[in-house]
């Protein structure tokens, strides 16, 4: 009996795993003919604080480790953008900032988010 249940529990998990359709490493990647994709989203970490001066956007960390993708070696950088130079507007401390080409998404972990970023929402996004 005890040789049997294992059996069939052999047997149903190969058969479970055939029943998954195999992908190439071709597959993986392919974009249709004539198809061009955005920028890829690229992360900017989660910085303690994100304020918009206007024409650029003020990410502060807690460390100098930062994040690669924004400013490694250093607590502060600057991410361009278009508009006038204006006085600080906190957009709060985001869990995740990303940037998706033509806006960075920012992503809270609660409704709460930032009144000055999206309240109301977990991800809000910022035009470039």
């Amino acid at each position: 009996m005890q040789f049997t249940t294992a059996f069939l529990a052999v047997l149903s998990a190969a058969m479970a795993v055939s029943a998954v359709p195999s992908i190439t490493a071709g597959e993986i990647d392919a974009t249709p003919e004539g198809v061009e994709l955005e920028k890829r989203e690229v992360s900017l970490g989660n910085p303690d604080l994100v304020v918009d001066q206007g024409n650029r956007y003020k990410l502060n960390f807690g460390s100098t480790n930062g994040h690669n993708n924004a400013c490694p070696g250093h607590y502060i950088c600057y991410v361009p953008k278009n508009g006038q130079q204006h006085g600080d507007v906190s957009l709060g401390n985001p869990d995740n900032m990303v940037d998706e080409g033509n806006r960075y998404r920012l992503n809270f972990g609660s409704t709460r988010g930032h009144p000055n970023a999206c309240d109301g929402h977990y991800v809000c996004y910022l035009p470039k």
